[in-house]
């Protein structure tokens, strides 16, 4: 599905499903915001990076806004609903200080493979242990999926765009997978780093070997 829809680019990933809070000081987004509480639209956050802008990108809608300050400032708190693709760019709309696009809407395919799915659960468990967020993460009623996970195993913002432009929760799960995959030998060094430390200062009962 085609449909227009404003922009506002940042230099981050935004997942369907996941809350972002956002201070807000531009006045064309300023503006975007306000119209977005009156009118009930939604407007699109596609991915800048080193200032140019990428093809994909997540829409969102306003929860709440939480604060206006006395400049006009807006606390926001908005949500992700869909990734789209940018087919072409609106630079100027009448009346308005913000751009928008003419998007394609990508559908999210949440097929699975039980096996792929286990394996990328036991792994994600044993990087956030090692890591000490294991309940920051893993809270009551938590379900294993790959945008939940894209912000918390140390993806760069390329890699974590890399998810935006997979409509198969399959090929985003084998993502995540091979990248732990990779990561784990390192964080699990320095975790021993950690315990060797902690050990410093002190005292160990160290056997001696037979016969000294």
């Amino acid at each position: 599905m085609q449909k227009f829809i404003p922009i506002f680019p940042l230099s981050l990933v935004a997942y369907p499903g996941e809350k972002i809070n956002l201070h807000i000081f531009e006045p064309r987004y300023i503006q975007l915001i306000n119209e977005c509480k009156n009118e009930g639209k939604t407007f699109g956050i596609p991915v800048m990076h080193n200032k140019n802008l990428l093809d994909y990108g997540t829409e969102m809608e306003l929860v709440k806004i939480h604060h206006i300050h006395e400049s006009g400032e807006l606390d926001i708190e908005v949500k992700g609903l869909q990734v789209f693709s940018i087919l072409e760019i609106v630079s100027e709309i009448p009346e308005k200080l913000y751009s928008g696009a003419i998007v394609s809407m990508q559908e999210n395919i949440e097929d699975k493979h039980s096996k792929l799915l286990f394996e990328l659960e036991l792994l994600s468990i044993e990087l956030f242990e090692l890591l000490d967020i294991k309940n920051d993460v893993y809270k009551p009623g938590y379900t294993v999926n790959s945008y939940k996970l894209g912000h918390y195993i140390g993806l760069d913002l390329l890699m974590e765009y890399e998810l935006l432009r997979h409509a198969r929760e399959t090929a985003r799960q084998k993502i995540l997978v091979e990248h732990i995959k990779k990561i784990l030998p390192s964080v699990k060094q320095i975790a021993e780093i950690k315990v060797k430390a902690k050990l410093n200062g002190h005292f160990r009962m160290i056997n001696p070997p037979d016969g000294q």
